[in-house]
């Protein structure tokens, strides 16, 4: 049987199971998973707790030992085997089958293995396992599923965000949930409740990452320079390029949009609704600098850096960052949109 890690506390409030295996492909759904059911198994009286970690080289007698030999006040044990390379050998795999084959009923074996690749799921000894455990698969949060991931999050702790500042908040940990865990409870610590841009600026990020919005207003307001040296300088500092382009594709989109309002015959104050201040200062040069074919072409280009950085089309992220940041200032340093379609 399968359970999704994210339902596995439903599972165990039915009772352990004597089998489980996890295969950990992401670290913190891994190490939720595995504390979950450990928990619960403490809680449905297995007190006793042994830890293997065993591979193809192994003595698996260690195996045979911890399933026998148990404590005379703890009738009732979990065992937890850790496979870390997933090869268990021809000992190991063995064992492995035979035990799946026949389990016993006051011992809850949790088998912890990484993630699968063909020569495993191929191996008689997962297939036996699988058959017979429940199967737990830790995988990554798709992208397209991150932001849910984040907002049910911060529900457990009583927050509410904005879907700017979750936006903003899931580019900054670039699918890491270790990261992103480590937000949410610093945001909860803080003792806010709603969450904005300002507020995750305030509680969570250092200066150097919220240099962002003045990289993303520099190349509004025209000044070339000074933002290609502060994307270098973000970039040299090792700020995650998905960040970088969070930051300059909001304000283009908020470019685009402006321009088109105008266009259709909307006051400024209309054109720009949605930004404010500094930010919209700069949004105003830029208005007065580019037309809106020009913007929707920065757009576009925003659009091709982010497939190159998911890895979905070839190129260099760090040279189209620097061309989008140069175009959004009125100065493309090499190509046009068309022409870098095809490079």
């Amino acid at each position: 049987m399968a359970v999704d890690p994210g339902r596995i506390d439903q599972s165990l409030r039915k009772g352990v199971a004597p089998l489980y295996m996890l295969l950990g492909e992401e670290p913190l759904q891994t190490i939720e998973a595995a504390d979950a059911i450990r928990a619960a198994a403490r809680e449905q009286g297995f007190d006793e707790r042994t830890v293997l970690d065993l591979s193809a080289q192994s003595d698996w007698s260690a195996l045979d030992a911890a399933l026998r030999d148990r404590s005379l006040f703890a009738s009732r044990t979990l065992v937890d085997l850790r496979l870390a390379t997933g090869k268990p050998g021809r000992e190991g795999g063995e064992r492995l089958k035979a035990y799946a084959a026949a389990p016993e009923p006051d011992i809850v074996l949790l088998l912890q293995l990484p993630r699968p690749d063909r020569d495993m799921r191929r191996a008689a000894w997962f297939k036996a396992m699988e058959s017979a455990a429940v199967v737990v698969h830790a995988r990554p949060v798709p992208p397209d599923r991150l932001g849910g991931w984040i907002r049910e999050r911060l529900a457990r702790h009583g927050l509410r965000i904005t879907d700017e500042a979750l936006q903003l908040l899931a580019a900054r940990v670039e699918g890491n949930l270790l990261a992103a865990r480590q937000e949410i409870e610093k945001l909860s610590l803080a003792g806010v409740r709603e969450i904005d841009l300002e507020t995750l600026s305030e509680s969570t990020a250092d200066a150097a990452r919220f240099d962002l919005f003045g990289l993303s207003a520099a190349a509004l307001r025209g000044e070339t320079g000074r933002a290609l040296r502060m994307l270098e300088g973000l970039l040299d500092e090792g700020q995650p390029e998905p960040l970088i382009l969070w930051a300059l594709a909001r304000d283009a989109r908020l470019l685009v949009q402006a321009l088109e309002r105008r266009a259709a015959g909307a006051n400024d104050r209309d054109a720009f609704q949605g930004s404010f201040g500094d930010q919209q200062k700069a949004l105003r040069l830029a208005a007065g600098r580019l037309d809106v074919a020009r913007a929707r072409d920065i757009l576009c280009l925003a659009a091709r850096v982010d497939r190159v950085i998911k890895g979905q089309e070839s190129g260099s992220p760090r040279r189209l960052l620097l061309d989008l940041v140069a175009r959004i200032a009125g100065q493309p340093l090499t190509l046009s949109v068309p022409e870098l379609e095809t490079v």
